[in-house]
């Protein structure tokens, strides 16, 4: 992710990022706000775009807050043969990386900036 003049840029972790993907975080989000952000696309965000971001993160902590759990595992990926390709990730890890992408657009709400996301 950066702000508009690529002055400040966050990468997420491939673990969060996929986590994401998994939870079907993106596909959602643009079957609701007309949009298309989509895994190894880059794509512009407004403010307001930025916002529904914003909103969407919180809700997402708010599940994950919510499991009464140590780790959370996912799919990721497939193989060749079907087989799921399983990941375990703390759930205090992904709620950090969570508040510091939501933290990252809350700042650029307020400096009033565009934000590129590169999934």
């Amino acid at each position: 992710m950066s702000m508009d003049d690529g002055a400040i840029v966050l990468r997420l972790s491939g673990p969060f990022s996929e986590w994401l993907f998994s939870l079907r975080f993106w596909s959602d989000f643009n079957a609701k706000h007309g949009t298309m952000f989509d895994q190894f696309e880059e794509d512009e965000a407004d403010i307001g775009i930025v916002n529904a971001v914003i909103e969407s993160l919180d809700e997402k902590a708010r599940a994950l807050q919510s499991l009464d759990i140590d780790n959370v595992e996912f799919i990721y990926r497939w193989t060749s043969e079907r087989e799921p390709i399983k990941a375990i990730v703390s759930r205090e890890l992904l709620l950090s990386e969570l508040m510091k992408f939501r933290d990252f657009l809350v700042v650029a709400v307020a400096e009033n900036r565009e934000v590129t996301f590169s999934l």
